[in-house]
């Protein structure tokens, strides 16, 4: 447990800040100077430690944690109740050498899953010169689940330009044959796409204490066998732009649970084809979108990773 938490004096005049609700100002106070912190700021919050520590029912905890994560403040793994604030390593930067092999220490010992240890791993290698970056190599920087997520994600990424290799000498007799350099691919890691998926459905359905159960793991799964996760997540996306589904409809009730969206081939189809039907809205093009959103990542001073730019469906 640890005897402080710093705030700067600019968290009240920050346009972030002061666009929150009370309660979202006063959560995200807390979370900077809670006692169950750590100088990371990644660290399990059950919403009870919360009640408790700020005398709020689970419900109005649960609000608030919704709207710091709307705003980009903090994301939160509903399902673990681990959590990381996006910035907090800005405002907190390790002071030397000695804190940063005590934050790598703290780092191994998480057991955070995977979206909320790579954000952190982000902000870790973003923000903290002191930190052993060779922990990091095996994290990248995750889309997070404000939008569809696969979208912009790719398994590789490819450059033109050739890279300077030293060629070892060869240990057998085997004929080898010449590399080419003229490409090279770089793998990239990428976090278990059925967690991912089920984030997304959570974020776009507004249902953040859903649990990722036994039924939703395999209706995911067995989707993934058939579509690729960006296809699935757009389809999502589409029953949420249903009036229908989304309980306009004579019973006023939403159907628009997994069970629904995953039950078969033309389900799915069906709601990918709505998605792109209403790929962009009446009030603003395609264009006019992507530019807002590129003015909101240069703004963001490096925490606009979690915007993602809509391609044409």
């Amino acid at each position: 447990m640890r005897d402080y938490g710093k705030v700067y004096t600019a968290f009240w005049t920050s346009e972030d800040i002061r666009s929150m609700s009370e309660d979202g100002r006063m959560l995200a106070l807390y979370l900077m100077t809670c006692p169950h912190g750590n100088m990371l700021g990644c660290f399990r919050l059950p919403n009870a430690y919360a009640a408790e520590d700020m005398k709020w029912d689970s419900e109005r905890v649960s609000k608030g944690f919704n709207e710091l994560f709307e705003k980009g403040f903090a994301y939160r793994c509903e399902k673990t109740s681990w959590m990381v604030i996006r910035r907090y390593l800005k405002w907190n930067q390790f002071e030397n050498p000695n804190v940063g092999k005590a934050a790598a220490k703290l780092f191994d010992s998480l057991s955070a899953p995977s979206l909320v240890k790579s954000l952190l791993a982000k902000a870790l290698r973003e923000f903290c010169g002191f930190f052993p970056t060779g922990k990091l190599d095996e994290f990248e920087s995750l889309a997070e689940p404000f939008e569809n997520p696969f979208e912009t994600n790719a398994e590789s990424v490819t450059t033109t330009s050739t890279p300077t290799l030293a060629q070892p000498e060869p240990k057998t007799h085997v004929e080898q044959k010449p590399l080419d350099l003229s490409v090279q691919t770089v793998e990239i890691p990428e976090a278990d796409p059925v967690e991912t998926i089920f984030a997304f459905w959570q974020k776009v359905m507004s249902s953040p204490r859903s649990a990722l159960d036994s039924n939703r793991k395999r209706l995911i799964t067995n989707a993934l066998k058939s579509y690729s996760a960006a296809d699935i997540c757009k389809a999502i996306r589409g029953c949420s732009k249903s009036p229908y589904n989304m309980g306009q409809n004579q019973q006023k009730t939403k159907y628009n649970g997994l069970d629904l969206i995953l039950r078969n081939a033309e389900k799915i189809d069906r709601f990918i084809q709505l998605d792109s039907n209403q790929a962009v809205s009446q009030d603003e093009s395609l264009e006019e979108r992507n530019a807002r959103l590129i003015r909101e990542v240069m703004a963001g001073e490096g925490e606009g990773s979690g915007v993602i730019i809509e391609m044409e469906p």
